[in-house]
Order: structure tokens, then sequence, then C-alpha cells
């Protein structure tokens, strides 16, 4: 048998690691270091039954981490002194006599140090830290009201899967009601830990501006950029529309206002519905399928080019629906003289290419002239050895002949234009993984893509890719063109997007369309009969009375159970079948001579026999007697009464 003091002991630690270990990350080295060394010392402490400080120690140490926590804080930086000062709190206690009162305080530590890592963290894994810490400090406490009366108290096996088996109801009710009061309970758009924590530097999202390596820093990138929520779609249609940048100033291309009229040509057939969720980024600018129909968001601008744009919180995830047709195309029905500017700056060799290119008669005949440059030139599309010049696309098609998506759109469109064909550029994304669990693609940052637009002879935007012109473009572009996740690894990744989308994302909006979508069915009830609704109604009144029974019941066949287990003991040290049913509990001790007989038969003879109810507490206490008369069962000795009418000789 294990006594309880071992067993809190143990709920004392393991909640106390629950606690920190979603901080480890975020600790300062020195702080990490002594945590573990209140670990190991409090454990050495414990097991020698010395501990290392006794409470005076404690008291200078806390007040002496209390000083330095006021040196260290400030308005801009509360969060990372706060966390220190609680871990160092907790490895002073765990290091120190572990009474009652004390494993109390270290559970709340405990509690609280989990608690102040959502201000840095709120990831899936602390889900489950909230629901241990829950469990564990729960038990504890329960063990505690045993540990109070008596310290060196020990259960058999059977007493502790009864107490295992109670004890489990009380954190299954806390986390029920958690999740009630996490759905109806108000919450800010902006989270608490918003207002403490500084805030980070956005590592993602579109530039307005692009000049030739400026994407190649995102390819490395691992960072997931959106989410977006539709049916597996055509590889050729994953062209994920973000920006469009018209005007060109020098090596950079920039986007101008006043941009011309156009008008959208409908592709019916290939119309599709998505929900995009954005991860936090430094733009501005939504993400699309090319191109967008409808998009339902609060506070968006569309242009006239397909490009939406809005207002957002920083480092807050967007989520918005959109209705696209990846096969329609814009009509421009305004100028294109933006379209056709040039900079002074251009080399020679590029020049008299365009000049080449503009020999065809047709906008076909100057894109075959142009494709087949790009070709002849046997271009590599690379992210590595790709030198920085002051004149990058000459530089590009004649010497290095490597570059990033970027170098093959920008020359691309600047040649187009000497040619005498309005072009502009586009920044989005291209390809992404489909989960097929969740029913969404993934895309990530390194997924970052520039292309070019050109206006036909009808006046249409072509969608051109001169990054597929690259001799090595199908090694490149095997990557963009996957289309499902490994199966671990697409569960996994659902479970994150749904955590951030139910949980992490919940909000006064989605509570008050979740009441809107309530009360819409409340309202359709109206239609059905009163009377069909009348069983249902006696079945709730009839609840209480038949709960109040059960119950009832339930704590009389609680004291049935004891008794009979009390009565089994004698059986067995009697060696007979079975105890007369004239024999009482009185009679019982007597013939027993053991004191805790004794003491059994006064607390449930004054309970049953003089019609008192039998408490909680007397149960205990009864339970108690018999699990130590277990543990005693060779001193008991019981001499039967001899029945009527045997000799003892038979």
């Amino acid at each position: 048998m294990v006594s309880v003091n071992r067993i809190l002991h143990f709920l004392v630690y393991l909640s106390a690691l629950v606690g920190v270990l979603p901080l480890l990350p975020f600790l300062d080295l020195w702080v990490a270091i002594l945590i573990g060394a209140g670990f190991l010392l409090g454990m050495v402490g414990d097991r020698r039954g010395q501990p290392l400080l006794n409470n005076r120690l404690v008291t200078i140490c806390s007040v002496g981490f209390f000083l330095l926590f006021f040196t260290q804080v400030s308005f801009s930086n509360l969060v990372n002194p706060l966390i220190n000062l609680l871990c160092l709190l907790l490895a002073v206690r765990l290091v120190s006599e572990k009474s009652a009162r004390h494993m109390l305080q270290l559970f709340l530590l405990s509690t609280m140090v989990l608690a102040s890592s959502s201000m840095l963290t709120l990831d899936l894994a602390y889900l489950l830290y909230l629901v241990l810490i829950v469990l564990l400090v729960t038990s504890g406490l329960v063990l505690l009201s045993f540990h109070v009366t008596d310290p060196q108290i020990r259960f058999d096996h059977r007493n502790w899967s009864l107490l295992l088996k109670t004890t489990l109801l009380l954190p299954a009710g806390s986390l029920l009601l958690m999740m009630v009061l996490f759905v109806i309970l108000p919450r800010t758009q902006t989270p608490l830990w918003n207002f403490l924590n500084p805030k980070p530097t956005n590592t993602i999202g579109m530039t307005d501006q692009v000049q030739p390596g400026s994407i190649t820093e995102l390819s490395g990138s691992s960072q997931v950029a959106f989410r977006a929520e539709t049916k597996q779609l055509p590889l050729t249609a994953l062209y994920w529309r973000g920006i469009v940048l018209n005007r060109l100033e020098g090596q950079v291309w920039k986007r101008a206002a006043g941009i011309a009229a156009e008008k959208t040509i409908a592709a019916p057939g290939s119309e599709v519905d998505l929900t995009i969720y954005s991860e936090p980024k430094a733009d501005r600018y939504l993400v699309t399928l090319d191109r967008p129909i409808e998009v339902k968001q609060a506070r968006i601008r569309e242009s006239v080019d397909a490009v939406i744009s809005g207002r957002f919180r920083e480092n807050q995830k967007i989520s918005y629906q959109v209705r696209a047709q990846y096969q329609s195309r814009s009509q421009q029905t305004g100028g294109v003289t933006e379209y056709l500017r040039l900079p002074a700056n251009l080399s020679d060799r590029v020049r008299r290419t365009g000049e080449s290119i503009e020999q065809g008669e047709t906008y076909q005949g100057r894109r075959e002239l142009l494709d087949g440059f790009f070709l002849q030139q046997q271009l590599s599309y690379s992210t590595t050895k790709l030198p920085k010049t002051a004149d990058p696309i000459d530089t590009f098609l004649f010497e290095s002949r490597r570059g990033y998506c970027e170098y093959f759109a920008s020359s691309y469109a600047v040649l187009l234009r000497l040619a005498g064909i309005p072009a502009r550029l586009v920044g989005g994304y291209l390809g992404g993984d489909f989960n097929r669990v969740g029913g969404y693609y993934l895309v990530g940052e390194d997924a970052a893509h520039v292309w070019v637009e050109a206006l036909d002879d009808e006046g249409i935007w072509q969608r051109i890719d001169p990054s597929r012109l690259a001799v090595n473009a199908g090694e490149a572009f095997a990557q963009s063109g996957s289309q499902g996740l490994v199966t671990f690894r697409a569960f996994a990744d659902a479970v994150l997007h749904n955590w951030s989308r139910l949980v992490l994302n919940y909000d006064l909006r989605q509570q008050f369309g979740l009441i809107r979508d309530i009360a819409s069915q409340v309202r359709e009830l109206k239609t059905f009969e009163l009377r069909s609704l009348l069983p249902l109604l006696w079945g709730l009144l009839g609840l209480p009375p038949i709960a109040v029974w059960f119950l009832w019941q339930q704590k009389k066949t609680r004291n049935e159970r004891l008794l009979r287990s009390y009565r089994m003991l004698f059986t067995k040290s009697t060696a007979v079948d079975s105890l007369p049913t004239d024999i009482g509990l009185f009679e019982l001790a007597e013939l027993s001579d053991e004191p805790l007989c004794y003491r059994f038969a006064n607390i449930y003879g004054s309970a049953i026999y003089r019609d008192e109810p039998l408490s909680d507490t007397d149960y205990q206490q009864l339970q108690l007697i018999v699990s130590r008369l277990k543990k005693r069962k060779p001193a008991i000795e019981v001499a039967m009464p001899t029945p009527l009418g045997d000799n003892g000789n038979s």
C-alpha cells in the first residue's frame, strides 16, 4: 500500500513540471537553471527527510526575487519579468518543507505559472497542459483532505481505485464548465496578452514593391501564409492573387494610384467558393484565387484590377470568404499609358532585344519571339548565387543567367513594354499542399511568387508565368505542384487549423452568430404544436425527483456495501461460509476484542440504530477502519458461538 503523503509529493512535482514546460523556451537561461535545480534539490531533500531551505530562508529568497522583479519590470517589459518571478517562487517552494499548507501553495503556483504562459503562446499544446493541470490539482486537493487528518494514511488497491473514480468526477465537471463558459462569456477582439506583451515584428506578408532579389528571402521560409478551405482544384488554377504592380521606377516595381478601368469576363464552370484563413502579417492585402468575383469581409476595398485591401489589426489572424472563377479574365476599358512606361536607365542590350521582339506583327507573334529568346538564353531558376548589380535585368539575361521568379517576371515585363505590349507584375503565391483530411490548401511563405499579365490584341489581360521558361522549370516547380500532404502531417495540421479556427479566433462576432443561429432554430419551433412538447416538459419536470431518489438509493446501497465488506472480514477469519444474521455489530466487537471493531460499531450503530443519517465524514471513517482491519487481518480471532443441537463432535 502507498501512503497519501508519497502520492501527494508525486502530484506536486508533476503539477510543477506541467506548469513550467510551456514556459521553458521563453525563460532566461539562469532562471531555467534554477528551476531545474529546484526540482532536483527538492526531490533529494524529500528523500532524506531534510529540506534544503527552512521557512525563514524561503521568505528571504522570495523577498529578494520580488525586489529583482521590480528592478526589471516596466510598462513595455512586464511579461518576461513576471514569468521569471513566478518560476523562481516555484523553485524556492520546491526545495522547502512540504506540509499540507505548502503543498497547497505549490499547486496554486503551478497553476499560475501555466496561466502566465498564455500571455506568450496559446498553441494546441496549451490545451493539453491545461487539462493535465486541472486533473493533477483537483486530485491533489482531494488527497490533501486526507493528508490533514493523517499524513501517513495508507489505502489498499481497492480503496485507491474507488478514490480515483470519485476524484475524476470533479475535474470532469470543471472541464465541462470551462467549455460552457468559453462559449457564452464575452471576449475582446484583441487578447489580453497583446496588451501586456510587446508586439512581435511581422515576418510574413506581401510587399508593395518588387525588385529582383526581394522575393528570394522568402524562398527558405517555413512559415504558413494562409489556409484556403475549398475543393481540390487543377494545378493551373493555383495562382493566389495578392497585389498588382504597374509602375517601374528604376529597377523597382511599385503600385501606382489612378488605375484605368477594366471589367471582368466571366468563365462559367470554373466558379469556386473559398474560406481563407490568413496568418498575422504586415501588409494590408487579402490573397484571393485569381480571379475573385466576390469577397465577403467588412472594411475592404476592391480595386478594378482585382486587388483586395483593407484595414486590419496587426498580428491578428484574418478569415474571409471568396467566390472566384479561376478561368475568368479581365478586359481593359481605360487607357494603358501607365503599362507602357519604362525607365531611362535600361542597358543597350536590353533595348536591342526589345526592338527585335517588336518585329512580331501581332501579340501572339511577339510572345513567341520573346519566349524563344528566354529559351535560347538557357536561363536557370535559382535562389542562390544571385549577383547584386546596378542593372540586375541585364546581368540576369546576358551574364549570370540565374534568377528567382522576380528576375524572370521583371525582365519579361520590361521586354514586353519595349515591344509595345502593355504589361504589369502580379505578386502572390503559387501552388499549395491540399490537405484531404481538413479539406483545405496549406500555402507557405516559401510559395511566394511573381508573374506577369500582358494585354493582348483584344484588350484582355493574359496571365504569363515566365519562370516556366527556365531550363530547370520542371524540377523547380515540382514542389509547388504538390497535391497532398502525408497522412500524419495532414492530420496534425488539420488539428492545428481547427484549434486556431474554433478556439483562438473565437470572438464576439462568432458568439453573436451562434446566438442568431439558436434564435433562428427557436423561431422554427413555433411551427410545432405545443402538445408535441408536453412529453418533453413532463420529462424535465420529473427529472429532479428521480435524481433525488437515485442519489438516496445510491447512498443506501453504499452503506450496505460497506457493512457487507466489514462482515466479510470476520467470515474469512473464522473459516466459515457466512456469519449468522443474528450477530450484531457490538457482539462482533466483543467476540473479536479488537478496538477498531468497537469504534466501527459505535459509529455505525449511532447512525443506523438511532435512525440518524450516515454522514460522508462517518462513511470515510468507517472506510478507513475497514482498510486497517484488512491490513491487521491475522490479529482478528473470533470465537464463534456453537449453534444449537451441535455437540462439537460432528
